[in-house]
């Protein structure tokens, strides 16, 4: 019994140290009005090779984002996923390895339920 509670206590530890892997990079408020926002990042947040989502208030239907890089070049990933309130997303690779993220910029719908906003909170994280 106890190398089974010391078992789980060690995997319940292993996977806090894997969510701080994980930095927040920027935060939007999205309005269900325009349904197109931008996520802006400074440069001085670092390199990243994987992005991820977090969605509060609000679920929202995540279409597609374009991933603006430091050196002006892009990245258009197709998600067309429900992003449920309170869940973090699956992880999205960057192409090309570590890169320095300017912007991120989401295309998404609305969900169903009369809400008026979501929280949408950026994450990055290097491998």
């Amino acid at each position: 019994m106890k190398k089974f509670l010391t078992l789980a206590l060690m995997s319940v530890l292993s996977c806090g140290v894997m969510a701080d892997d994980w930095k927040k990079l920027g935060e939007r408020r999205v309005s269900f009005q325009s349904e197109q926002d931008v996520i802006h990042v400074s440069g001085f947040k670092g390199k990243y090779d994987n992005i991820a989502f977090k969605v509060d208030r609000a679920p929202i239907f995540m279409k597609k984002i374009r991933v603006v890089f430091g050196n002006g070049m892009s990245q258009t990933i197709h998600i067309n996923k429900r992003l449920h309130r309170g869940k973090r997303s699956l992880p999205f690779r960057l192409v090309d390895g570590d890169r320095i993220i300017n912007k991120v910029e989401m295309d998404y719908k609305t969900a169903v339920g009369g809400y008026k906003y979501a929280e949408v909170s950026l994450y990055g994280k290097r491998s």
